[in-house]
């Protein structure tokens, strides 16, 4: 399989760099495979799990949102966080999804609502990469 440059960074670091083969992301409008010659584009992303296929192998990180700019070569992805598996801690990624949820309950502006819906998407992310889901 054809490879292609990837490029994953945040405001604080560089997170990964280096070749792969595929790339799994979910958009704004819903999720998309990469591979390289993929038609050029620049995309939204959203709140969830992004997959890389590098040597033949998967890897998982949870991913909070950014922009992910495609050319037929490479991707380069800016993202707000970005962390492994083995970066999460589970219990605090639980708490956060017990507090959103609490929140969600309460009676609150639609401004607030929407921050509510945003930590609990990224609470969910982040609890399913650190269990290994939604792994092909």
């Amino acid at each position: 399989m054809t490879s292609f440059k990837l490029h994953i960074a945040t405001p604080e670091k560089s997170f990964f760099e280096g070749d792969a083969e595929c790339v799994v992301m979910t958009t704004t409008i819903g999720e998309i495979g990469v591979l390289a010659g993929h038609v050029p584009s620049l995309v939204a992303l959203s709140v969830s799990p992004l997959r890389i296929l590098a040597d033949g192998k998967w890897k998982a990180a949870a991913l909070s949102g950014g922009f992910a700019e495609i050319t037929n070569d490479s991707v380069s992805v800016l993202a707000d966080t970005a962390e492994w598996p083995d970066e999460i801690e589970i219990e605090r990624a639980l708490e956060a999804k017990r507090r959103a949820e609490e929140r969600l309950q309460a009676k609150q502006s639609e401004v607030e609502y929407m921050r509510s819906l945003v930590a609990l998407q990224r609470a969910l992310t982040r609890i399913s990469v650190a269990k290994g889901k939604k792994m092909k």
